[in-house]
């Protein structure tokens, strides 16, 4: 019987295994009457889900020690105030995993072949960016990382695919709490957030992709690309957010935390507040390990402006996120552009305060301007989205 196939929410399959982890969890927390730490039992789940049901068992648990040994190899040898280095030697798998694309399938070598059997691994970007940020943050802490609590953060069932992108010690924390946060105000709210990324993912985002998505008919006209881009949008939204809210869900039935990845990300007034809306943890991700350490090594070489400092960081910064969803130039088009989305708000909101003024909207109410940009970020997030998607490449 084959088993390695299902991903996290995808099938009834995993759906069973949720039910029998959570109630592992629990039996195991009244059984041993908490003797046996938590940490434990959550890293059987998750070498459970990664053995059974996770496509290449072998290869991820290969790359999770890698990554451990390159994490120990770098806090011990490497300057504790330089982190570019360690970042990109962090990123290679995923820098091999996405170059496969310009290496054709047939008439491949057999090592290439061999390459991309074992790079090509589903959620390893989410993975890399997360031990980038353990990095980041623990680099200065004295003492060895365990490989229990990296295992545990790297390879957490609900959220290694897809993320939410967690960071370690917040993580790290929940889990020595693990116990006391299994309570029945954890399961409420779990149940909550599980309940309606049910509504979201499966009823939804299917009901958008069934009823609409597969009878748009692709003659060519501008009919058929608005239609396409804002059901596109509405789809990938209901389908990655409920996802995010099943993990949160399943984090919180076991007293675990996961980050909240969306909040009403169509009513964001510009693209500042669209990424603290949408997919929140890659865009704070972003911002704490790539924007701010560009924009103060920029600064503190001294060269061009303050602002113009801030717009390069911001359009490399976007553009980093355009590249980690792929080096095919429909992701890359579409990270540059959010790029320029983010140049043209920020360098806007300069000149409004150097003139102490609003200079595109006046006087209008601040009732009015909120409306009006409602409108115009979320026609400029449909735009950018349907770039991504690959329709007009």
């Amino acid at each position: 019987m084959e088993l390695n196939h299902s991903l996290p929410f995808s099938d009834l399959q995993f759906f069973y295994f949720l039910g029998a982890a959570v109630l592992f969890i629990f039996m195991g927390k009244l059984i041993s009457g908490k003797k046996v730490a938590y940490k434990w039992l959550l890293a059987i789940l998750n070498i459970t889900y990664i053995s059974l049901l996770f496509t290449k068992p072998l290869e991820i648990l290969i790359i999770i020690v890698v990554l451990y040994l390159m994490v120990l190899g770098l806090r011990k040898w490497y300057p504790k105030d330089k982190i570019l280095i360690p970042m990109l030697l962090l990123a290679l798998p995923v820098f091999i995993m996405k170059s496969m694309v310009f290496f054709p399938v047939e008439g491949q070598t057999d090592f290439v072949a061999e390459v991309r059997r074992i790079i090509q691994i589903a959620g390893l970007s989410y993975m890399v960016f997360k031990v980038i940020g353990l990095y980041i943050d623990e680099r200065k802490t004295p003492g060895n990382i365990s490989f229990l609590s990296f295992f545990n953060f790297t390879a957490f069932v609900p959220t290694l695919l897809i993320g939410p992108i967690d960071r370690f010690k917040r993580f790290d924390t929940d889990v020595n709490n693990g116990y006391a946060q299994m309570n029945a105000s954890y399961f409420a709210k779990g149940w909550n957030n599980f309940v309606l990324g049910v509504l979201y993912k499966f009823i939804i985002a299917e009901a958008i992709r069934r009823v609409v998505m597969v009878n748009l008919i692709d003659d060519g006209s501008m009919i058929y690309h608005f239609s396409y881009m804002y059901t596109y949008l509405l789809y990938l939204f209901f389908d990655f957010a409920g996802y995010s809210l099943l993990a949160i869900g399943f984090g919180n039935f076991i007293g675990i935390d996961v980050p909240i990845n969306f909040d009403k990300p169509f009513f964001s007034v510009n693209p500042k507040e669209f990424w603290k809306r949408w997919h929140k943890s890659l865009g704070d991700w972003l911002g704490d390990y790539f924007f701010k350490p560009i924009f103060k090594d920029l600064t503190t070489r001294k060269v061009f402006t303050s602002i113009t400092r801030q717009n390069i960081a911001l359009f490399m910064t976007f553009t980093l996120m355009g590249f980690w969803n792929g080096f095919e130039l429909h992701y890359i088009a579409s990270g540059m552009l959010f790029g320029l989305y983010s140049v043209g708000h920020n360098y806007y909101v300069y000149r409004c305060k150097k003139g102490k003024r609003d200079v595109i909207f006046g006087n209008l109410k601040p009732q009015m301007v909120r409306y009006i940009s409602i409108f115009i970020m979320f026609n400029l997030t449909a735009f950018a989205i349907y770039i991504f998607s690959g329709k007009l490449f």
